[in-house]
């Protein structure tokens, strides 16, 4: 039975200049042996943190796939049967209330389908709409994307909605001290934090004090996109997001600045991780993408390897943004006994899974020798696995996100260097199966890498493969099928 394995060594990277240098070859000299007959690529990576890097390795990028969901399951023509809809239109239709509207700006087609829903509402010219944009973006080199996204999204306003705060995610803690609920009665409220109605200056500006989008303290695109007593806020998610910290932090202020008790109703598209009840228009999106729909589609079964802490986080993504039990993919916590060979030949030729992955982590070390150390025992099992697969499996060595970081050099050396690994990571694939003079391996993003695996034991030409038969008509016939 044909198998596949996937070895991530997350936050290993394409060194960027000005990084200190770090001999791959000397630390790993299994790896170095395997790269002599390996295929070699790079994917791009816009990840420094595991969970973008998850979401994006099981998913892919899922922005096209919900926005389509919603467009056709969601805001259409059957929008009006959603008794959460007509909950809203009541609501919203209040005299003299505001239409707060919190979405993530990751896409620039978001705007279309939040323009249907405003459209269906009916409003008149004076009614007012406020869109307020949470940023999540994780690195500063996502800015420039982000620019055009939201002039994009400015652009391509309906006509009663303005641009109103414009937040990042993670700026506020999880629990909210008097500093932070101070900030939102000032932001939220008030509207006399920052004002930037230049959107594209401001986000310049923070681009080059290095500040990350999801951290950005709020500031106000205009000053009338206060939140009063009587008005609706909606989270135009697209995915089962948890916003606990703003909605707590309004829900908190809301009775001190009104002297009253607040009459707000909030709703949200996609049910979400909430401690609160907020209703909405739908309780999740299928993925069909997801590396759990993709095992059921084919009869096939995986095992992924990663530490206890990780366990829940893999497998909500791995099983489609859904805390589920499934019976396609297992999970095993990473111990010793993968240090050794028999131990590894044993567990791939024994245990009845079609797909291994072995997810490890190299930004977790505390300075650069420990970090050569860490790789040099990882080594010891990517020679014991690329030894089992020769002639049998398919097997990927390469990461999910890269790695920027200061660190010492080592315990008794405080001097401290840049390891700068960020965006751009390395891929091989060693598979006999696939000889060189027919085949070769294509630049891709870091889902692709999932997809390729998985097409080597399904052969299912849609599922698309970073290894790719050499002649262009090939190529053309596969994608043309």
């Amino acid at each position: 039975m044909k198998k596949s394995v996937l070895f991530l060594i997350n936050g290993l990277g394409i060194e960027k200049p000005g990084s200190y240098s770090i001999s791959i070859d000397q630390a790993m000299p299994q790896l170095s042996k395997v790269k002599e007959t390996a295929y070699f690529t790079t994917a791009i990576t816009s990840s420094l943190e595991y969970r973008g890097a998850y979401q994006r390795f099981f998913l892919g990028d899922t922005y096209r796939s919900e926005l389509d969901y919603i467009k056709n399951n969601v805001i259409n023509q059957n929008l009006v049967n959603n008794p959460v809809y007509q909950s809203l239109v009541n609501s919203v239709k209040k005299p003299n209330s505001k239409f707060h509207i919190f979405a993530e700006p990751t896409n620039d087609k978001v705007i279309e389908e939040i323009n249907s829903l405003v459209n269906s509402l009916g409003f008149d010219q004076t009614k007012k709409v406020y869109l307020h944009l949470i940023l999540t973006n994780q690195t500063t080199a996502e800015y420039d994307k982000l620019i055009s996204i939201i002039n994009y999204i400015k652009f391509h306003l309906h006509g009663n909605m303005m641009v109103g705060f414009i937040m990042g995610k993670e700026f506020l803690p999880d629990i909210l001290g008097k500093v932070e609920l101070d900030y939102i009665k000032k932001l939220l409220f008030m509207c006399s934090a920052e004002r930037w109605t230049e959107t594209e200056k401001k986000l310049q500006n923070l681009k080059e004090t290095n500040v990350r989008p999801c951290v950005v303290q709020g500031f106000c695109a205009n000053n009338e996109c206060y939140i009063s007593n009587g008005d609706t806020i909606m989270f135009f998610n697209t995915r089962r997001n948890n916003y606990d910290n703003i909605i707590d932090g309004i829900l908190q202020m809301a009775p001190e600045v009104y002297k009253t008790q607040p009459d707000l109703s909030i709703y949200s598209l996609i049910q979400l991780y909430t401690k609160f009840n907020i209703p909405s228009f739908i309780d999740n999106i299928e993925y069909e993408d997801s590396l759990a729909n993709i095992l059921k589609k084919h009869n096939k079964k995986a095992v992924i390897f990663t530490d206890q802490q990780n366990m829940n986080l893999v497998n909500f993504y791995a099983n489609g943004l859904n805390s589920v039990n499934n019976p396609t993919i297992s999970f095993m916590v990473k111990d010793d006994k993968l240090y050794n060979k028999e131990y590894i030949e044993q567990l791939l030729e024994m245990t009845p899974y079609d797909l291994y992955i072995f997810d490890y982590h190299m930004d977790v070390s505390k300075d650069v020798n420990h970090l050569k150390s860490q790789l040099s025992k990882l080594d010891i099992i990517i020679g014991n696995l690329a030894d089992s697969c020769v002639n049998k499996y398919s097997l990927f060595i390469t990461s999910l996100y890269g790695l920027k970081k200061e660190l010492p050099v080592a315990e008794y050396n405080t001097e401290r260097v840049l390891i700068d690994y960020e965006m751009q990571i390395p891929i091989f694939f060693f598979d006999y199966t696939y000889p060189k003079s027919k085949y070769y391996l294509a630049p891709g993003e870091t889902n692709d890498i999932l997809t390729s695996a998985l097409n080597c034991i399904t052969d299912d030409p849609k599922l698309y493969s970073l290894v790719k038969e050499k002649g262009l008509l090939n190529n053309l016939f596969k994608a043309l099928k």
